[in-house]
This record gives structure tokens, C-alpha cells and sequence, in this order.
């Protein structure tokens, strides 16, 4: 490892009286990789959206190669050999991957036609990435995960020597996550400085050298990657200990079900739904399991009432909930927190207290009055009704939409990835808020890709490959990772072990 390539110097950064970033003293070093640690709102994208131009220091110095840094913009850093990929994607969806590559591509006319040779490296991270992505298709027809992919093919394409990932492994499947980290530890390998932005600490151990965590703000260590012991990290990060205290909802004594898929087929480009049946009861909490692009986010927005079925029902104490207009779904008597909450569950440019309201106002009420109560229950950071939400980090934003649609008693929930991009005591909070929603009668199903805590806590687990239910299981205490791992793929329970 060399010197610091960057330094900041006891930068600070302010959006009025909120202070982001606190009077921050880090450097970053070529061929080494720094997870900058913290809990949502802690400022870890700020500081580093600092040096990629975005947010100029409000005080304090930022130093590349030892000068005072003259990075005005994302422009400027790129040019400068600085990526940043971020959390949320800037990708043109109705394009192929091809076109998306090539838009970012610095080194190829954007006329090259699909055969000429000049692509070839346009699509070469791709393909160590992600060998499995097709070039042609439409970016709106990969699964998130696959999507954050090419997102990180887009920034390695431009050459860059300081790379800054923002919560990269959020919604990659743990074969992905796998892949990337090895990606990642060549980077460093192969001299870049990397910059890890995470709250999972599987990230950490998998590929940091270093270790800086931020709480409020402000760096309050910086460490070797082993030097202190996980609990020690995650006192730093959350000012307190914490622990797992996940614990699945009651048994239920009488199956009363409340919730029917009744043979529901749909159809999007690249997936089918194919009659998938299922019946929850009241105070049960369904676990939806299955490997990335099965069919999990068709299946979400057929429930929701988003997307339209070809045949079947979805019905809801009773009433069909698959076939309503946009103010009847947002009336539905359904919780629903979808895969992406920023693109669709929010309105950036309202105030976090009408973001509360959408759901209430389509159904005749308000929550002006309980606002204040549901941002500080749901830790929403800052908790200020009159905030745009667009100003919220991913993960507070998360939390809004989890408080609008966990805050009020519901008679159904759907929970896709409720967790996604949330730190470790956000994350016990939303399980606790989801469950205390079957503890008071409604029927849950959760989607996940977090098997332990889908064994640790539903009380049946459904398995979804190619758009089909092939098992649903009782989560009994019998079942082994390994047989939902074979059902997931269609391998057998030795092959998955092997």
C-alpha cells in the first residue's frame, strides 16, 4: 500500500442547522479497501459525495495527491479517475444493457454500431461480473440485483483509481455479493483505492482493510480490518450495544385465512406467473423465498394490486384486491413496502408529512395528528414533517415507507425486502413493527433473500422458482438452508451442501 491518495481535513458539510458531515479527518490509500461504517443518516454518502463533487465542504479541506481538491462536480471527478457508484441507479430502463454501457462509455462514439470491435471492452466488466446478463436486453426487465450490476459495470468502465461503492451488496442475491467482494479485493489488489460504504459488517469482513465508522456525523474511529471485535464495531456504529432480539410471531392456535392467490398467472416482459395458490391466515407471517429474477417483484406488484393479472383473483378479507383503480389500491386495506421505496413508494418532492398521508387520503382520513409520532416510533432521521423526502438517505426513506404502511393497523401486509439498505437496529425495529402486525391479526407475506431470518422467523416458507411456487413448507424447526437452497435451484440437497 502507498500514501493517501486522498485526505479530508477536518471537513465539514451543512444543509442549514442539520450538520451531515462533522468536522471529518480521514485519508484513503491506493491499493487498500476502506468500509466507511455507520448506521442510516450517519453521513457516510455525504463525506464521500463531498469528494465526488456533489456536496461542496461547507468547512475544512479536501486533499487529492496531496493539492487542495478542484473537483466542482460528478464531471470533474471523473475525470480525475474518481467513480462513484451510487445506491440508486442512473440507468435508462426502456434501453438495453448494451446501450446503458455505451451511453457511459468514454471511449466510444455513441454510433458504434452493436458488431463493431470498439464494444468489446465497453462489455467486458460485464461479463466478469455477470457472465449471465444478455447485452440485449432491456434494463427494465433485469431484477434489481442485476440491474446494480451493470451499474457497477458503468463505473469501472471509466478507468477510474478511486472507486467509491454506496451499499453496493443491498440487493444482490449472496452468490452476487460473493462475486462482487472478490471483484472488489482485486480492484484493490490491482492498486485502486476503494472505498466501501456499507452498514453490513458480512461486507467488511469479506474484503476491508480498514475500517472508519461514523455515527451523527462525525468519524469516531478508524481501525485495521480485525483489529477490534464485531461487537466492539457495532457499539461504535449505534453508540450502544446491540443485539438480535428477532423472534418469530405466536404460533397460531386456528387457521382463519384471510389472504387467497387464487391460480394467479401474469405476465411482464421476461417472466411469466404461472397459478400460483396460496392462502395466509390471519396472525401468519408467509416467507417468500427464491434466487433473484424468479419472479418475486411480479408477484409483489400483482398483490399490490400494481400490475395486471391475466387469470386468477387475489382476495383480501373476502374482497378482490387485483382488479382497482390507483385510488382503490392506495386504499386497500393492505400494507405494501415494494422492492424500491425511492422510485416507488415516495414522492421526493413532498414533505415527509404527506408522504404519511397518500395511503390515508385514499381513504377518507388523515394522519397530521399522529405524524410526529410515526417518524419518531419508525426513527425516521431527521424527523421533521415539513422535510422534503427527497432529502432523506436511502435507508430514512425506507423507514418513512415502512411507517406510512406498518404505523396503522392492517388487515394484510406485503413486505418486499423490508430491510434492504437498513442498519442493524433499523432493521430489528421493521421486523418488529411487521410481526406486531400479525400479532394483531393481519396476514403477512415477506419476501426475502435472507434465509436465516426467513427460518428464524416465518411460520411457513414459500419457494419461487421461474415464476412458479414449487414448495411451500411449514417452518417446523426441521427444515436445513440446504433444502430450501435445492428447491430455490433445482439442484439436489447434496449438491446444494456440496
Amino acid at each position: 500500500m502507498s500514501g493517501p491518495v486522498v485526505e479530508f481535513k477536518a471537513a465539514t458539510k451543512r444543509f442549514g442547522a442539520t450538520v451531515a458531515v462533522d468536522t471529518a479527518t480521514l485519508d484513503i490509500r491506493s491499493g487498500e479497501v476502506l468500509a466507511v461504517l455507520g448506521e442510516n443518516g450517519a453521513g457516510k454518502s455525504t463525506l464521500m459525495k463531498m469528494l465526488y463533487g456533489i456536496h461542496p465542504p461547507s468547512e475544512g479541506h479536501i486533499l487529492i495527491d496531496g493539492k487542495p481538491s478542484a473537483v466542482q462536480g460528478p464531471a470533474d471527478a471523473m475525470r480525475n479517475g474518481i467513480g462513484m457508484v451510487f445506491q440508486h441507479f442512473s440507468q435508462f430502463p426502456a434501453l438495453s444493457v448494451r446501450d446503458n454501457l455505451l451511453l457511459a462509455w468514454p471511449k466510444t462514439p455513441f454510433w458504434t454500431g452493436r458488431r463493431n470491435a470498439g464494444i468489446a471492452p465497453a462489455l467486458a466488466t460485464l461479463a466478469e461480473l455477470a457472465p449471465h446478463i444478455d447485452p440485449d436486453v432491456r434494463v427494465a426487465d433485469l431484477s434489481v440485483g442485476e440491474q446494480q450490476l451493470v451499474e457497477l459495470s458503468k463505473v469501472l468502465n471509466i478507468s477510474a483509481r478511486i472507486v467509491i461503492f454506496d451499499e453496493p451488496t443491498s440487493v444482490l442475491t449472496p452468490a452476487e455479493a460473493h462475486n462482487l467482494h472478490g471483484f472488489i479485493r482485486r480492484l484493490a489488489d490491482d492498486g485502486m483505492a476503494v472505498i466501501l460504504i456499507t452498514h453490513k459488517l458480512a461486507d467488511v469482513t469479506a474484503c476491508a482493510d480498514r475500517i472508519a465508522v461514523m455515527r451523527r456525523g462525525a468519524i469516531v474511529d478508524v481501525s485495521a480490518s480485525g483489529e477490534k471485535p464485531i461487537s466492539s464495531i457495532v457499539s461504535l456504529m449505534m453508540g450502544k450495544e446491540i443485539k438480535r432480539t428477532l423472534t418469530a410471531p405466536k404460533p397460531i392456535k386456528q387457521r382463519v385465512e384471510q389472504l387467497f392467490l387464487n391460480n394467479v398467472c401474469a405476465k411482464a416482459p421476461g417472466m411469466e406467473l404461472r397459478n400460483i395458490s396460496l392462502r395466509i391466515a390471519k396472525g401468519e407471517v408467509l416467507g417468500i423465498a427464491g434466487v433473484a429474477g424468479n419472479g418475486q417483484s411480479l408477484l409483489a406488484d400483482v398483490i399490490a394490486g400494481l400490475h395486471p393479472i391475466t387469470s386468477g383473483d387475489v382476495v383480501l378479507e373476502g374482497q378482490s384486491i387485483a382488479r382497482r383503480d390507483v385510488r382503490q389500491t392506495l386504499a386497500t386495506p393492505l400494507g405494501y413496502i415494494p422492492e424500491q421505496p425511492r422510485e416507488n413508494a415516495v414522492v421526493e418532492d413532498m414533505t415527509l408529512l404527506r408522504n404519511l398521508n397518500l395511503r390515508a387520503l385514499a381513504a377518507g382520513s388523515r394522519v397530521d395528528d399522529e405524524a410526529l409520532d410515526l417518524l419518531s416510533r419508525f426513527n425516521v432521521n431527521p424527523p421533521e414533517p415539513g422535510r422534503l423526502a427527497g432529502s432523506l438517505s436511502g435507508g430514512n426513506l425506507q423507514k418513512l415507507v415502512s411507517a406510512r404502511e406498518l404505523g396503522t393497523p392492517r388487515s394484510g401486509v406485503l413486505a418486499c425486502y423490508p430491510t434492504m439498505g437498513l442498519d442493524l437496529a433499523a432493521i430489528e425495529m421493521v421486523y418488529q413493527e411487521l410481526f406486531a402486525q400479525a400479532e394483531a391479526g393481519a396476514a403477512v407475506i415477506w419476501i426475502s433473500e435472507d434465509l436465516d431470518d426467513l427460518m428464524l422467523a416465518a411460520h411457513r416458507i414459500a419457494i419461487l422458482r421461474e415464476g412458479e411456487v414449487v414448495a411451500v413448507k411449514d417452518n417446523d424447526g426441521t427444515l436445513s438452508r440446504d433444502e430450501i437452497g435445492a428447491l430455490m435451484t433445482g439442484l439436489r440437497i447434496d449438491e446444494v451442501a456440496a
